[in-house]
């Protein structure tokens, strides 16, 4: 077959190399500051993929001689079809990946979308080949057979394509850069591809004459090919020694975009196992031979292997110890909840009415005990002051998902077959349950599982005009809703009998969304306006949701409830707000404490209330509500993972019960770990990146203690591995799967 002059083969290369060459540097500022190892990576990585678009581009070139050999027009549309092929490579693993996302499911033509999309794309760039081939080249030719006005014509042209092209490198930077930025990595990745290719043809297009005369091999394409080689070269001493500290591999994964997306894409394919991890570029798995060992495989105890790659051999079966211990304060808590003491508070309270005041969202620092924030949101304060106030809560998840369901199940994996929920077992002690869910609650959490056992549950929409874009507020029209419901049902005759009344607020979560010409939002700010950032926002919205509990506490008062009611004060999660470069845009993937310490407060009418800073979990909420009154061994659900904060919240527990530590687990899509108080560990297994922090004194998380204390990473993980297994899979089918095992188990015969 006959080859593509040497003057193609060059431009190819060049085509490459130079487009990865513009987004060196532009990679290297996101990366400040920067060390070595950091600008060896990104600049290899972005160099080897200019160097496979180079390889792309020669090879289609090699086919389009063969067709010009045989009569070929250089610039018809078969000739564009094989340039254009290339493409496909990037565009059939986007579109097969693209459309499993929550929201991108949700879309219209989302199920045939990975086969419309690759065909479509392929098309289109075919055809805009084929035009700028007629556009921007002349006919293959030698130059002295065209006027020198048509010469002169096309080149300008090519100058004009070459800026244009250019615009389109940095507009698609941005756009890479700025939007979404911790979400659909597969994007991420095509458009650094897209980035790399019109930097470099726009290049092209500027500097390389209309003409393309053959011409045999020079100084500068061997020069050029001795480059591409020793690039080569480099790539493979990169991927094999590169990343080797945790603080570069930190650096790549918090702060970077195309090295981070690039290590993602070297890493999944230097897989040599298949068990979904490499040992690339500092990757965690230390034997890639054996898909038995990796980051994610249970450590078994006393065979003198790492199954887990953490550098800790396990000898002691410290789960199994903290189960007994924990074994063993249930029944020391059993026996004291049994006392004549708890027992009169039991009977006491009996069928008080419950009430759940969730907020979505809200991070636990915005509700610290500060003149600031109680004159901001005093509602919220005044519902603190008579609670006990968890100063160390901690949800399970930064996703609303899973922390919602852990919060109605007690369960550290809720996404398992449930046998009984809260108002399930409620229910079945007579109460009547009604809840106020946002329509966006219910879609991605899973409407089966939170809504069984409610008699009544009220879908708020809250994106009526965009689907799931909230762009106006809704927290009065869900206290509007609850309180009509009380009035409906609870009042009159009916007034005695126990609800469980279920508030979602919604509003916080919106803050990126509600539109600053909202009503509401209006009147709380006043003429002065929002000042600019997201925090300001955001706690705007914290006093939107202030106001609307606020008319709770007031209607509850009025309606000489407030007194009776026991109330469960929490939020689901935390949120970002730019501070921190490891956390993502809003929240979700990842576990730091903006993102998973939450307020979380109970109210016991009647009893003192008081500050705990015991580390808790909301999947104690449900034994703890369960545990506050007496009923049928068949309403308590088996199998809870959380403790009754009984002891915390009634006086007179023995303090042995009350300064008891457990391990709190946490899981996401990004990273999962675990917090026996003090420490926390945090786990990126296919960053390869391990974290311990010692939360007494920096809550903040910067003192990265892991390299100090390896077997106290290794004691953490192996508690965290004997917890049950969360299989976080937030795509369409994995909700669907959710869904199905949600449904309430068919009654035993």
């Amino acid at each position: 077959m006959p080859a593509p002059s040497s003057t193609w083969a060059s431009r190819s290369l060049l085509t490459g190399l130079a487009g990865a060459a513009i987004l060196v540097p532009v990679e290297a500022l996101a990366l400040q500051p920067l060390s070595g190892d950091l600008l060896w990576v990104s600049a290899s990585l972005l160099l080897g993929l200019g160097l496979a678009i180079a390889l792309l581009l020669l090879a289609a070139e090699w086919v389009v001689a063969a067709l010009r050999r045989r009569g070929g027009d250089r610039r018809g549309l078969a000739t564009a079809g094989i340039r254009a092929a290339a493409s496909l490579l990037a565009l059939v693993p986007v579109a097969a990946n693209l459309f499993e996302g929550a929201f991108a499911a949700t879309l219209p033509g989302a199920s045939i979308a990975p086969y419309v999309l690759p065909t479509a794309g392929f098309l289109a760039l075919a055809i805009a080949l084929a035009f700028a081939g007629r556009w921007l080249e002349l006919a293959p030719h030698g130059q002295s057979e065209h006027p020198p006005t048509l010469i002169a014509t096309v080149a300008k042209r090519r100058r004009i394509a070459g800026v244009a092209l250019l615009g389109l490198t940095g507009a698609v930077e941005l756009a890479n850069r700025g939007l979404f930025r911790s979400e659909y990595p597969d994007i991420h990745t095509f458009l650094i591809v897209v980035a790399c290719v019109c930097a470099g043809l726009g290049l092209r297009l500027l500097v390389a004459p209309p003409e393309l005369p053959a011409r045999a091999p020079g100084r500068g394409s061997y020069a050029l090919l001795a480059l591409s080689a020793l690039l080569a070269v480099n790539l493979g001493l990169c991927l094999q020694r590169g990343l080797q500290s945790a603080e570069s591999r930190l650096a790549i994964a918090t702060r970077g975009n195309h090295a981070r997306m690039l290590v993602r894409v070297a890493r999944g394919l230097g897989d040599g196992d298949g068990d979904g991890f490499a040992a690339l570029l500092g990757g965690p798995d230390c034997d890639d031979d054996d898909p038995a060992i990796h980051p994610d495989a249970r450590e078994l105890v006393g065979n003198d292997v790492d199954e887990n790659c953490d550098g800790y051999v396990a000898r002691e079966d410290l789960a199994a110890a903290a189960s007994q211990a924990e074994e063993a304060r249930e029944e020391q808590v059993g026996a004291w909840i049994e006392g004549d003491e708890v027992q009169a508070i039991r009977a006491r309270l009996g069928d008080a009415p419950i009430l759940l005041l969730t907020v979505d969202a809200l991070r636990g620092d915005v509700l610290e005990d500060t003149p600031q924030n109680r004159g901001d949101f005093p509602h919220l304060f005044e519902l603190l002051d008579g609670s006990t106030t968890f100063t160390r809560a901690f949800s399970p998840a930064a996703g609303t998902d899973l922390s919602v369901s852990s919060l109605i199940t007690g369960r550290v994996d809720p996404f398992q077959v449930v046998d009984l929920t809260l108002p399930e077992a409620l229910a079945a002690r007579g109460y009547r349950g009604y809840a106020v869910l946002p329509s966006e609650v219910l879609r991605y959490v899973g409407k089966t599982l939170i809504t069984r056992g409610f008699a009544d549950v009220h879908r708020l929409i809250n994106d009526l005009h965009e689907r799931d874009v909230g762009s106006y507020t809704t927290s009065h029209r869900t206290t509007e809703l609850g309180l009509k419901y009380l009035d409906a049902h609870f009042g009159g005759e009916h007034k005695e009998a126990p609800f469980l009344l279920w508030l979602h607020y919604f509003d916080v979560h919106e803050h990126h969304e509600v539109k600053e010409s909202d009503r509401h939002l209006q009147a709380l700010v006043g003429d002065a306006g929002l000042e600019p950032g997201k925090a300001p926002k955001y706690r705007a919205m914290v006093g939107l949701v202030d106001r609307a509990i606020g008319e709770v506490i007031t209607a509850l008062k009025e309606r000489g409830l407030w007194g009776k009611t026991i109330v469960v004060f929490a939020s689901d999660h935390g949120e970002s707000l730019g501070e921190d470069p490891r956390l993502p845009d809003n929240h979700g993937r990842v576990l730091y404490n903006a993102l998973v310490h939450i307020p979380l407060a109970i109210r016991l009418p009647g009893v003192e209330p008081r500050r705990s800073d015991a580390p808790v979990t909301l999947v104690d909420v449900l034994p703890t509500l369960l545990s506050l009154r007496a009923g049928p061994a068949a309403a308590t659900p088996s199998q809870l993972d959380g403790d009754t904060l009984l002891p915390h919240l009634l006086p007179g527990a023995p303090e042995a019960l009350r300064a008891a530590t457990r391990p709190l687990i946490l899981n996401e899509s990004d990273q999962h770990g675990v917090i026996l108080w003090p420490y926390k560990l945090l786990v990126r297994g296919e960053e390869n990146i391990t974290e311990l922090f010692d939360l007494s004194r920096d809550f903040g998380e910067r003192d990265n203690l892991a390299a100090e204390h390896p077997e106290k990473v290794g004691e953490l993980r192996q508690l965290y591995q004997a917890a049950p297994a969360v299989n976080l899979d937030r795509t369409t089918k994995g909700r669907r799967l959710r869904e199905r095992a949600a449904k309430r188990p068919a009654p035993a015969e």
